[in-house]
């Protein structure tokens, strides 16, 4: 069964050409495309492999542009060119880059058509909890080293033909994973009746025999003593209970660095690192039921290649910018998780939280995530996490930690950076980290 990373994502040559161009146009000429485009434009030319979704948002820009052809300075010989539009087109690859997006679009369609070929409905037999964890983080694996052998090897699953496993429904034919003689994680044909050690069956494909069942033993019932159970401590919807701690589905942090760049058509664009890695800080006093916490280099790389992610005031209403249409876009690098946004100047929403910011009203974000992969120490006074998927980042009123740090910064050389935030201690120190890590 094929996967993603048969299809080649790689940038051509061609493409390179035009985005060079496209840089050196918006250089020379100071017009033309935003700063998602020159973003793009600096991807192409490296020839970085594109995700699924950046080839899904090129195709929507050619789309919408197309229509810029058809204005003066488009083509060569013509007046004022390049024109804005010509210099924007350039940026994302131009019409080799058109062509590509759109023949890989249309590899990607065929491949989530054949992915539809699963074998087990997930709906008609849905996997619990861990099973969904064991399930999302050998995709994962998968994703990043390819798929699996099938011999024994550290790189292979252990694969085999064994009649004793089928009395017991572990069968190949039943695991989530298998797909008409395929497998989605292990390469070669695969066996209905086979199975390996990556197998995810289930509970209601599982045949558990009368005669295997352990009979209940007889047991004296000793009398039950009500005790009052002592409060457990609660922080920020987090409660800690002597077997670890409860944590909410939906996590909500601050943003680390955030500025907002003045356009000189009366947008914005807001720019900051929604997490740094590797750097520990506090959820509550860790000597009243709190803990560290540490998010690690890569924990949201996968996320940002691949997660639908929007930008909304208090975490909620009408979008301002959103990956999927191009108009955000994430970055995980060696610093953390870096956010782009492109405010609309014709969107009353953008024009009024520009406003607030520069006024100094509002001058706070944080994003919402949830934990696919964590760790914690012993006495769950640590924990460190490893894989996140962000859901949105927002700029918001009361912020759930205040140790944020927001800037406005004009296009104009001229005029000054204005600090809209109030800094506290631990903000200071996560600002002077990101330089120095560079």
């Amino acid at each position: 069964m094929a996967t993603i990373d048969d299809i080649d994502l790689v940038p051509t040559d061609a493409m390179v050409d035009e985005a060079v161009r496209g840089l050196a146009w918006r250089a020379e000429f100071n017009r033309g495309g935003t700063a998602v485009g020159v973003a793009r434009a600096r991807d192409i030319s490296n020839r970085v492999r594109l995700s699924a979704d950046t080839v899904q948002r090129m195709a929507s820009f050619f789309a919408r542009h197309e229509v810029d052809k058809q204005g003066q300075g488009f083509e060569a010989g013509e007046d004022g060119y390049p024109s804005a539009g010509r210099v924007a087109w350039a940026l994302w690859g131009g019409d080799p880059g058109q062509s590509w997006a759109n023949a890989r679009l249309s590899e990607i369609a065929a491949l989530e058509a054949d992915r539809s070929k699963r074998m087990i409905d997930l709906e008609a037999y849905p996997l619990n909890d861990r099973q969904l964890a064991q399930y999302e983080s050998t995709e994962s694996v998968v994703e990043v080293f390819g798929k699996y052998t099938q011999d024994h090897s550290a790189d292979g699953c252990n694969y085999e033909i064994n009649p004793a496993n089928q009395e017991h429904g572990l069968v190949c034919g039943s695991c989530v994973f298998f797909m008409e003689g395929m497998c989605e994680v292990v390469s070669g044909e695969i066996a209905v009746d086979g199975l390996c050690k990556l197998f995810v069956i289930p509970d209601s494909l599982q045949i558990v025999h009368d005669d295997e069942v352990d009979p209940e033993p007889d047991v004296e019932v000793e009398p039950v003593v009500e005790v009052e159970p002592a409060p457990l401590p609660e922080i920020d919807g987090y409660k800690r209970g002597v077997n670890g701690v409860d944590v909410p589905e939906r996590e909500v942090r601050k943003l680390e660095k955030l500025t907002v760049r003045a356009t000189h058509d009366g947008g914005a664009i807001l720019e900051g690192y929604a997490t740094v890695y590797d750097y520990a800080y506090s959820i509550g006093d860790v000597d009243r039921g709190g803990f560290m916490e540490t998010i690690m280099s890569g924990a949201a790389t996968k996320s940002a290649n691949e997660a639908d992610v929007r930008l909304l005031i208090n975490h909620d209403g009408i979008p301002l910018a959103r990956t999927k249409s191009g108009t955000m876009t994430l970055e995980s690098d060696d610093i953390g998780l870096r956010v782009m946004a492109e405010l609309d100047p014709m969107n009353p929403l953008s024009a009024s939280l520009r406003s607030a910011m520069e006024r100094g009203d509002m001058d706070q974000m944080s994003f919402a995530f949830r934990v696919l992969r964590d760790e914690w120490n012993s006495d769950y006074s640590e924990r460190k996490i490893y894989e996140l998927k962000i859901f949105d980042v927002s700029m918001v009123t009361y912020p759930a930690n205040p140790a944020t740090v927001a800037k406005v910064r004009s296009d104009d050389p001229q005029d000054s950076e204005q600090a809209t935030g109030r800094s506290v201690e631990m903000a200071k120190r996560q600002l002077e980290a990101i330089p120095a890590r560079r």
